[in-house]
């Protein structure tokens, strides 16, 4: 009988390749089935090395968010990254909302060749409620989510939990403090179509991230979950094309 933590289909993965890695970050909420399906097509298209990581709290029950720090999160990304560099030469990361987050903060500060974020919000403390949530979760562990958040189909909770809301604002804070200590090749895309996060957070983002190779893309019929969503094909094909034109 099986009796594992994780969630069926929020396992991570790994798919071998050449010596070019990439690393795949999934979102808030969500678990490795969001990343899973850009992880084969840059592995059976590209012969790229994909890694899919599980952040802590994430994939198993809602309750678990209600222990993990920021910190928590970056450490699991810098966990990919090295395990990455043991069998790679390039290292490149792709993450998906708050996975986003986590990549351009991984971008500013660990060695990696190139990043592209995806649907990726520029802050949550725009929101008067965020600031509510550190406090409001002594009373209230977790509370459901509106209809527009998240996808069936990337194994996500169907709960928020106010702790990891406000560990979520303080990683979208240092990923601002980050944005213009980044070097390597950043590509961003977003829908117009998401509800989710700010509509014009991509061009906050490219405002604010001064690398010479910056690249943007935006999709017309996606919500949030581009990775899942009918232009996905078009999500993956730029990812690919953009990390093998950088290498």
């Amino acid at each position: 009988m099986n009796q594992t933590l994780t969630m069926p289909g929020a396992e991570p993965f790994l798919f071998p390749g050449n010596r070019t890695g990439v690393l795949l970050i999934h979102g808030f909420t969500g678990s490795p089935a969001a990343m899973r399906g850009l992880g084969e097509f840059l592995s059976q298209n590209q012969g790229f090395t994909t890694l899919g990581i599980r952040l802590p709290g994430h994939g198993t029950q809602v309750d678990d968010l209600r222990r993990p720090a920021w910190r928590d999160w970056l450490t699991a990304v810098e966990d990919g990254i090295n395990l990455l560099r043991g069998m790679s030469d390039r290292v490149y990361v792709a993450g998906l909302s708050m996975g986003g987050v986590l990549t351009l903060i991984a971008a500013s500060r660990c060695e990696v060749h190139g990043v592209a974020a995806l649907s990726t919000p520029y802050g949550l403390t725009g929101d008067w409620r965020v600031h509510f949530m550190r406090p409001l979760s002594l009373f209230v562990p977790k509370f459901k989510k509106l209809a527009a958040v998240g996808n069936r189909a990337e194994t996500s909770y169907a709960y928020f939990v106010p702790h990891a809301i406000a560990e979520a604002a303080e990683l979208a804070k240092l990923m601002q403090e980050s944005l213009p200590k980044i070097n390597i090749p950043v590509l961003l895309i977003q829908s117009r179509g998401d509800k989710v996060i700010e509509p014009n957070a991509m061009d906050l983002l490219s405002e604010r991230i001064v690398t010479p190779r910056k690249e943007t893309l935006w999709l017309e019929k996606s919500g949030h979950v581009i990775t899942l969503d009918e232009e996905h094909e078009i999500v993956f094909s730029k990812v690919a094309d953009f990390f093998r034109a950088i290498s």
